[in-house]
């Protein structure tokens, strides 16, 4: 398996970097001639990013492209493309410091119909492993209550777009689940032990982002992670839901393990 990477912005010294968006319709072979057109003129394509669009449908192509080999400057390139028949317009992104590009020509990001952001590894260690030096337990406590929040924001997504395309069962819908958490980078979940009628699973994730972050803690470390589960397993159940972490990387396990069951009525909601 391969990581993903998003680039919105790229350093890359000593190089000729420009971004380029493209707007205009999809159709077969568009792509293949656009690339023709910057092979034939000696220009690298370092990223490309090629939104949702459906054939025959408007959207847009962002990409990164090396101009140090290219025997055309970056506006000379722009004139070309948008004789093409499906391109509407060709907008240049000039770097404002040489080796840096970023796209700055689209905004906002978009997660399928939502708006998004991005959070890399630095922004994430300060939000999991900042946050709770700073606050202690209190900070723990607050993640594992963000992240319920989080999760059952996103059951209730899976709930609704589950019925408009036909899906029932619920192990479906977790299914579902399973196949987000993974895209969106939580980590590769694996769901152990499942049954509707107890409202119970045990879930396996490997590569926890939150628990590798935390990893030489000698205990259990998830909490924002765990309170996705919990809230996510809220809405598909229709009940409120408690996850326990029993399995963690951050102890040394070789995967962080799960186990989600409703919470007992004598028992206060905490985390």
């Amino acid at each position: 398996m391969e990581p993903f990477h998003i680039e919105r912005f790229m350093f890359y010294q000593g190089r000729k970097l420009y971004g380029l968006v493209l707007r205009g319709y999809s159709r077969p072979g568009a792509l293949e001639q656009i690339t023709d057109i910057l092979a034939r003129h000696g220009i690298d394509i370092t990223y490309l990013s090629l939104g949702p669009m459906r054939s025959g449908e408007r959207g847009s192509i962002v990409l990164f492209l090396d101009f140090t080999e290219a025997d055309v400057k970056p506006e000379e390139l722009t004139e070309e493309l948008e004789t093409l028949e499906f391109v509407e317009e060709a907008e240049v992104i000039k770097p404002r410091f040489e080796g840096l590009i970023a796209d700055e020509a689209s905004f906002p990001i978009m997660l399928g119909p939502h708006r998004a952001i991005i959070l890399s590894e630095p922004a994430l260690r300060g939000f999991f492993i900042k946050f709770r030096e700073h606050l202690g337990s209190g900070g723990e406590a607050m993640l594992y209550h963000i992240g319920r929040e989080v999760g059952a924001e996103r059951g209730r997504h899976i709930n609704m777009e589950a019925e408009k395309i036909g899906i029932k069962r619920l192990r479906d819908r977790f299914a579902i689940g399973e196949i987000l958490f993974k895209s969106l980078g939580y980590g590769i979940p694996q769901i152990m032990e499942f049954s509707e009628d107890s409202s119970h699973f045990k879930m396996r994730v490997h590569h926890c982002i939150e628990c590798e972050l935390g990893q030489g803690a000698g205990r259990p470390f998830s909490h924002y992670v765990r309170g996705v589960i919990a809230g996510f397993a809220s809405e598909i159940f229709n009940r409120d839901m408690q996850a326990r972490e029993t399995r963690c990387i951050a102890m040394g396990d070789p995967y962080c393990e799960f186990e989600v069951k409703p919470r007992e009525p004598s028992r206060r909601r905490g985390w």
